[in-house]
């Protein structure tokens, strides 16, 4: 569902997007994204009325929202999205041309092409980390066109985190989703999952979004990318109106989906 606001002129003022899944109860869950106003038109009333008709849908539901850093407080105080974690995610940028892929990767780990995997074993460890049961719609992510997705095994055959590092516009590469249980499956997966990927030295920039409380991703970094190869900067909070619904988000990387994935 979306929203948008045009002037007379039919020139584009502001617009949302509305989406609606389940949590892990089977309750609504709505989630709002690429809310935004054009910068000459802010201040001046145009997007209240467009994010409060997606708000008037949600009615008495939950809903969540990826708000920028300085629009928090505001979403709070005046849409009641005042349930949130105490840590906001941040966004990493990394220059592929500049990673070093040389150092020797730990031996405790394989990884596996997600076609070799079985999904419901696949779907039972996503569940552990999220809490929405999201099988149909990892097939959906996985199977598109330029996507590349591992699947990290130990020596016991549990699953320890995948990694999916899609082909976006303007030469850049984003990875949604990023999971694992420690920084040596980390790097094993995007060492493995950036070597599939054709020409990777070629493409502008590597996009993660992440929650700050994975200490686990500044280990991974130290292991593959030099000083002056990355950039990490605050991205966004993770605001709810009815409750937190929480998530492992420690082992999260980078999450699913930059529009509506918080997870």
């Amino acid at each position: 569902m979306a929203s948008c606001f045009s002037d007379d002129s039919t020139n584009f003022v502001a617009g949302g997007s509305l989406a609606r899944c389940t949590d892990g109860n089977g309750n609504p869950l709505y989630s709002i994204g690429l809310f935004y106003c054009q910068e000459e038109y802010r201040g001046q009333g145009y997007g209240k009325p467009v994010f409060k008709a997606m708000m008037d849908i949600v009615g008495e539901d939950n809903c969540v929202l990826m708000a920028a850093p300085d629009m928090s407080q505001k979403y709070a105080d005046i849409f009641g999205f005042k349930e949130m974690p105490v840590y906001c995610h941040n966004k990493l940028i990394i220059v592929p041309s500049k990673m070093d892929f040389a150092e020797k990767i730990s031996d405790e780990y394989i990884t596996k092409n997600w076609t070799e995997v079985d999904p419901d074993q696949l779907n039972v460890y996503d569940k552990s980390v999220c809490f929405m049961d999201r099988k149909n719609r990892m097939q959906l992510w996985f199977s598109q066109h330029q996507v590349y997705t591992k699947v990290a095994f130990d020596s016991k055959q549990n699953i320890m985190g995948y990694c999916t590092i899609r082909v976006v516009n303007l030469n850049r590469l984003v990875v949604d989703p990023f999971y694992a249980e420690n920084p040596e499956v980390a790097v094993q997966l995007l060492t493995d999952v950036c070597k599939m990927i054709p020409d990777f030295e070629t493409f502008e920039l590597l996009l993660f979004r992440f929650p700050a409380i994975n200490e686990g991703i500044e280990v991974m970094i130290s292991q593959l990318c030099p000083i002056g190869s990355f950039t990490i900067r605050v991205a966004n909070r993770t605001q709810f109106t009815r409750k937190l619904l929480e998530s492992r988000d420690e082992v999260v990387y980078s999450v699913a989906c930059t529009t509506h994935g918080f997870v």
